[in-house]
């Protein structure tokens, strides 16, 4: 028997096949030119939802959120369905404090001043000036503004700001070193002995603001500013700008919140330290002469010379121009872009806003009584550390502000100078790039239960006087000056050196009023910082009006009764 035919052998694979075929949870989920028909992925990654805490059953009890079967009772219905309605915005701290008593209802003391012991003061043109003896100074801590009781306050319990006789600008009693002596109207001010400031009680928060200063008693009319056969020390005077941070019983340019011009050569000081004037072409300021000569080539007005001083007679006007609180908040708060803001946005035809809204003014304020007065106490805003660090008054400078700096402390205003006049001449620009001091770059002293990063609506540039061994000094702060600078709307020198608002002055303003209410212009225009205390007298209304609405909001609303 035959063999059965061996099969014939298959032909060997060229190639070896795959286990399995390529899945689409393998392919890419982004195209691209070799992959241009990618599926997306479809699965999604898991999310696990955020457990809200809760406090334990006792402590709700405690508070009053829960009864004792452990439901939620209707207060605590209402209080939860408030906090839902509540902004983002924090309130001002509602504080337990007793009720006015009805002698208080609209009650404005008049300050008493004592005389100086045991012979009073006197100005060249026979004013006497006394010494507060019934006000509630600023201590290192704590600030003290007027208020009174009104009956309408019935959610803020009864108390709104208030002010101190004598009303208008003028410097402040309370707000000034104790042992500064005024004159009735608060414009002139001496001291007895060593170097003490006060601060006035109207500030520059934006646009630019103008007032002067006459030396009554300070560097000798003729002749040396020192006699060689003196053996006592000489008074001096001087004046500048300077923030609340800024202490009472140095000079005014002692620190880094303050800047000053002194009577001797008329030398800018800024941390305790000469500086010189530039012109209005030198912006930088930076590559600067270190010779005493360079006053008369940089921005010197016509007339001044190297060794000029501010003497008695003299009058010295000092002009700050600061940026929009706008751009201002974009510097604090870390936003400012060189590149994209380049204007100091005073010319902007609207206020500009952030997001969020108009910015929110908070004061924590208690009232108290004081000899027969009430006062709002609030905590004062403290030097900070790296304020501290730049106003080093060492042979180097550790610390270079800058709009972007990375501690908002040391965070400088572009578009802000000071500049300096005497006799109605222009010297120079003293100073440039201020240091911005909107929250956070001033904040309070850091304890228990207070809030950090607030503004209470008077942070800024004061006008600050310093006296020392008698200097007088007699404060303008506008519209009647004595050498109104160039530019100022509505104001003129008249025939005596006196500024006065002359008819052509008024129809002149009449005609810009239009522009000027309907662009904003106003605020990029000089004006007498004078016309702030109208302003702040306003701001007040508002913030008492938006703290009581808020207050009636969180009692209820219109749900609630009284």
């Amino acid at each position: 028997m035959s063999d059965a035919p061996v099969p014939a052998r298959a032909a060997t694979p060229s190639t070896v096949p795959l286990k399995r075929p390529l899945e689409d949870d393998h392919a890419p989920s982004i195209s691209s030119p070799l992959n241009p028909n990618a599926a997306a992925s479809t699965k999604q990654p898991i999310v696990r939802e955020k457990r809200e805490k809760k406090d334990s059953l006792k402590k709700r009890e405690a508070a009053g959120l829960v009864n004792a079967k452990g439901s939620t009772t209707e207060h605590a219905a209402k209080k939860q369905k408030l906090s839902d309605d509540t902004p983002a915005q924090p309130s001002p701290t509602r504080y337990n404090h007793p009720l006015p008593k009805e002698g208080f209802h609209y009650h404005i003391k008049q300050s008493a001043f004592s005389s100086h012991e045991p012979e009073p003061f006197y100005s060249p043109n026979g004013v006497e000036l006394k010494r507060p003896a019934d006000h509630a100074e600023n201590k290192k801590n704590y600030r003290y503004v007027h208020c009174v009781a009104d009956p309408l306050f019935t959610h803020s319990r009864y108390y709104r700001q208030s002010d101190s006789k004598p009303f208008g600008p003028r410097m402040s009693f309370e707000d000034s070193d104790k042992w500064l002596h005024f004159n009735e109207t608060g414009t002139m001010v001496t001291n007895e002995k060593g170097w003490r400031m006060g601060r006035a009680n109207i500030c520059a928060r934006e646009g630019t603001f103008y007032y002067e200063v006459k030396i009554l008693r300070g560097v000798p009319r003729e002749g040396p500013p020192i006699p060689a056969d003196s053996t006592l020390p000489q008074p001096h005077i001087r004046m500048g700008w300077a923030r609340r941070e800024a202490p009472l019983d140095s000079p005014v340019g002692f620190d880094g919140y303050s800047y000053g011009v002194s009577d001797i050569r008329l030398d800018p000081m800024h941390k305790s330290r000469t500086g010189k004037f530039t012109d209005d072409d030198d912006k930088a300021g930076s590559k600067k002469s270190k010779s005493k000569s360079s006053k008369t080539s940089l921005g010197a007005g016509e007339g001044f010379n190297a060794n000029d001083h501010a003497r008695e007679g003299d009058v010295i006007g000092l002009e700050i121009t600061l940026p929009s609180l706008s751009l201002h908040r974009k510097i604090v708060e870390g936003d400012y872009n060189p590149a994209v803001d380049v204007g100091s946005g005073l010319d902007e035809s609207t206020i500009s806003i952030n997001a969020e809204g108009a910015p929110n003014i908070v004061r924590d304020r208690f009232p108290v009584p004081y000899k027969g007065s009430m006062y709002f106490e609030s905590l004062e805003y403290r030097a900070q550390k790296g304020m501290e660090t730049y106003g080093d008054r060492g042979p180097f400078a550790k610390e270079t502000p800058s709009p972007n700096h990375t501690d908002p402390t040391l965070r400088s205003l572009p578009h802000s100078s000071i500049k300096v006049y005497k006799n109605g001449k222009k010297i120079g620009t003293a100073f440039r790039n201020l240091m911005a001091f909107l929250p956070p770059a001033s904040q309070p002293e850091p304890q228990k239960g207070v809030r950090m990063g607030l503004d209470d609506g008077m942070l800024g540039y004061f006008p600050a006087i310093s006296s020392f061994w008698g200097g007088i000094a007699d404060c303008n702060f506008g519209p009647n000056f004595w050498f109104a600078p160039p530019g100022m709307a509505g104001v003129a020198n008249d025939a005596d050196g006196d500024a006065a608002i002359t008819d052509g002055a008024i129809k002149q303003q009449t005609e810009e009023e239009a522009f000027i209410a309907g662009s904003g212009a106003w605020r990029s225009k000089s004006r007498p910082i004078g016309d702030r205390y109208a302003e702040q007298i306003a701001e007040d209304v508002v913030y008492d009006l938006i703290d009581e609405i808020d207050f009636f909001m969180q009692d209820g609303g219109a749900g609630t009764s009284g």
